[in-house]
C-alpha cells in the first residue's frame, strides 16, 4: 500500500505543501495505516530546511530513511518525504504502520509557531478524514512509545486532538426559530391590532346592505392595519 494522495489532500485542505523529488515510490510498501503519529525533528532553527529534508529521506548513521512520509516546517509547509514506509515509530503502537509527521522543532523548549501548529492540526484533521480514522487514532510519539520518547514536546496532545476534532466534525450552526410576529409588536401596536380585529368582527356580523360597501370598507381596514403594524 501507498499514500500517492498524501500531496492533494493537503493541498485540498489549503495548505503549503512541497513535493520531495522522488517521493512517490520512495520507502517499502504499507501493509495497513492504523493511524498519524506526531513527532518533532529535534533540530533547531539555525538548521535549514533543505538539511531537515535531505535527513528525512536519507536517515541516519543508526536508522535508514525515509524517517516519515511528511516534514512540517516553522512556516506551516508540509514537506512530502514518502509515500511509502517511513521508519518513525518502530518500537511504538503500531509500529511503523502509520503515517509520520515531522515537525521541525528542536525539542528541548523551543516556541512552537502558532502558523505551525495550525498547520499541524489542520494536515492531520485532512489525513485522517481521508482515510475514515477518528480522532484517536491521532497520536504523539510520546503516547505510542512511552517511557522511551518526548515527542512532540511541548505539545499537549488531549489539547491538540481537541483542535483537530473540531476541525474534522465543525458544529453545524442552528437556525434561530422565526420570531413569533405578534409577540414582534410593541404593546401599542398590539393593542391597537386587537381594537380593528373587534371593530372588523363586527363589520363582518352587521347585516347585509345590499351592496359592496362593506366589502371595501374591510378592505381598507385590512391595509390600514397592514401600514400600521408594518405589515
Amino acid at each position: 500500500m501507498r499514500l500517492p494522495w498524501l500531496a492533494d489532500v493537503l493541498r485540498n485542505a489549503g495548505l503549503e505543501v512541497k513535493e520531495s523529488a522522488g517521493w512517490q515510490g520512495r520507502g517499502r510498501e504499507l501493509i495497513e495505516v492504523n493511524g498519524v503519529v506526531a513527532h518533532h525533528t529535534a533540530t533547531g532553527p539555525n538548521v535549514n530546511d533543505g538539511s531537515v529534508v535531505a535527513l528525512l529521506i536519507k536517515g541516519r548513521p543508526d536508522l535508514a530513511g525515509p524517517l516519515c512520509q511528511l516534514g512540517l516546517r516553522r512556516d506551516g509547509t508540509f514537506d512530502v518525504i514518502a509515500d511509502g514506509k517511513g521508519n518513525h515509530n518502530g518500537y511504538g503502537e503500531w509500529g511503523n504502520q502509520c503515517v509520520g509527521i515531522e515537525a521541525y522543532n528542536d525539542g528541548v523548549g523551543e516556541p512552537w509557531p502558532s502558523v505551525q501548529i495550525d498547520a499541524y492540526q489542520r494536515g492531520c484533521a485532512a489525513i485522517l478524514a481521508h482515510l475514515g480514522l477518528p480522532v484517536s487514532r491521532l497520536k504523539g510519539h510520546k503516547e505510542t512509545d512511552p517511557g522511551r520518547k518526548i515527542d512532540p514536546a511541548g505539545i499537549d496532545m488531549g489539547g491538540f486532538r481537541l483542535g483537530v476534532a473540531a476541525l474534522m466534525h465543525p458544529s453545524t450552526p442552528t437556525t434561530p426559530p422565526e420570531k413569533d410576529w405578534l409577540m414582534a409588536l410593541t404593546d401599542q401596536q398590539q393593542t391597537e391590532l386587537y381594537l380593528w380585529v373587534k371593530e372588523l368582527r363586527q363589520e363582518v356580523l352587521l347585516p347585509k346592505d345590499g351592496d359592496d360597501t362593506r366589502h371595501d370598507r374591510l378592505v381598507r381596514k385590512v391595509l390600514d392595519i397592514a401600514k400600521k403594524v408594518g405589515a
